[in-house]
């Protein structure tokens, strides 16, 4: 039955790290959700699927400090009452949590004991349960340097929880074999959280530039001005972020939509949020001020064939771009939500995936899987380094090259021009015998046009 009060339905607000929620089960006996959740991921493997966990280290479903009657008040459910400054980062003076999460206090990543919690789960996840690899909500509080009063972030400090983890569960080698998945959503909030590109060795990350460039550039044409190369660097894999230390194209986790914000179809249909709406399309917490403002978001004038040829070009520029690409699901069918981009208490209709979808919705999934086979089928789309380029002498052999659509090679000027729109680039991987074409274009209208 659906629950018209909302509540936490996408389970962000974590009680017991080691616990599957036996909301999914269908055996809700003892241990009846752990023994489903294992046979789930061997069945997963014996498709050859991963399995990839989305976990939440950086506050818990205690919440932050919140006040009442002029008081501050805490609820005490578990590790609060337990040792509230072990677990939980608090201000200089501890009467308050740190918060970067905006959903609570931070839990006390740099804590030896707090963080025990941390990494003896994740190797239950891992040893235990099965699973390949895991995804850390806003990661940076997992690099966080400072237990109270501040928040400084260390790639490189071997005590904080992310370079424990690294450390005691390593990494899957770029060619393969055992070790973990481990990808970072790599920001919180406030100074200093913003952290693309800047994970240890081993790490993928969700890019947020790869996604806000791409979205200025279909939706903000003429208002938010986007270059030629930056276009470039996300197409081709964001080198600038993730090759200065080792790691590879696939380790920029590229994303035009995601699970928390518009769907791939509002995203072309909204200009702004719309969260305090009646049931089952909201109210989003009861909050019409939930999530984000900056959605980077058009609505191309209403126009629906409009909106469906620019949420055609997003999917195809995620696609056919070299890194990782990810789909959220009910995104290959061009699901809407009506604007709601925070909908995570929804537990209704409107929120869950259909089955059914309308001529409409089957036409994109076509589109989609047709999308995924071409990228499947061409190496030259998924290379495992980032792309060489020949000298400017032209020596040696350049797997991609780029030419403005007057089929000239760029020169600076054009390259750092928001005025122009376009690019052309030829790829080969180095195992192809055959030379599969990229065309990148930058040439969709926006409202400034």
């Amino acid at each position: 039955m659906p629950d018209t009060a909302g509540d936490n339905y996408w389970g962000y607000m974590t009680l017991n790290y080691f616990a599957p929620d036996r909301r999914y089960a269908y055996d809700r006996s003892p241990g009846g959700p752990t023994r489903e959740f294992q046979q789930m991921v061997k069945a997963f493997h014996d498709a050859g699927i991963k399995v990839l966990l989305d976990v939440v280290y950086s506050h818990t479903g205690e919440g932050g400090v919140y006040s009442s009657g002029g008081s501050n008040v805490y609820d005490i459910v578990s590790w609060r009452g337990l040792d509230n400054p072990t677990h939980y980062s608090l201000t200089a003076a501890p009467q308050s949590s740190w918060d970067n999460t905006g959903v609570g206090g931070n839990y006390n990543t740099y804590n030896s004991v707090a963080q025990d919690l941390i990494v003896d789960s994740l190797a239950y996840w891992k040893n235990t349960l099965g699973v390949d690899g895991f995804r850390h909500d806003l990661a940076s509080v997992l690099g966080n340097t400072c237990q109270h009063g501040c928040f400084s972030y260390s790639r490189t400090d071997p005590n904080t929880a992310l370079n424990r983890i690294t450390r005691e569960m390593p990494p899957r080698p770029g060619g393969g074999g055992t070790g973990v998945d481990w990808i970072a959503e790599p920001w919180a909030l406030g100074a200093g959280t913003y952290q693309v590109g800047n994970f240890p060795a081993g790490w993928s990350e969700w890019s947020g530039q790869y996604r806000d460039t791409l979205r200025r550039d279909q939706n903000k044409l003429g208002v938010s001005p986007v270059t030629p190369g930056q276009l470039a660097d996300r197409f081709a894999g964001s080198s600038n972020l993730f090759g200065d230390d080792g790691r590879r194209p696939w380790n920029s986790v590229n994303f035009m939509v995601a699970h928390d914000g518009f769907t791939l179809a509002d995203l072309y249909a909204c200009n702004s949020k719309n969260n305090n709406q009646a049931w089952p399309y909201g109210p989003s917490d009861g909050d019409s001020d939930s999530d984000s403002d900056d959605n980077i978001s058009w609505d191309h004038g209403g126009i629906a064939a409009d909106q469906r040829r620019a949420a055609r070009n997003g999917h195809a520029f995620l696609i056919l771009s070299a890194g990782t690409p990810m789909v959220t699901g009910g995104d290959e069918v061009l699901r809407g939500i009506r604007c709601n981009n925070n909908p995570y208490n929804l537990d209704s209709s409107a929120n869950w995936l259909g089955w059914s979808p309308t001529a409409e919705q089957s036409t994109f999934r076509t589109f989609a899987s047709r999308l995924a086979a071409f990228r499947h089928a061409h190496p030259a789309l998924r290379p495992a380094n980032f792309y060489s380029a020949a000298d400017t002498n032209g020596n040696g052999l350049a797997q991609l090259a780029w030419f403005t659509p007057a089929g000239t090679s760029p020169d600076g000027a054009y390259w750092g021009n928001a005025n122009n729109h376009a690019l052309v680039g030829e790829s080969t991987a180095p195992s192809s015998a055959t030379r599969p074409r990229r065309s990148t274009s930058a040439t969709t209208a926006g409202p400034g046009t």
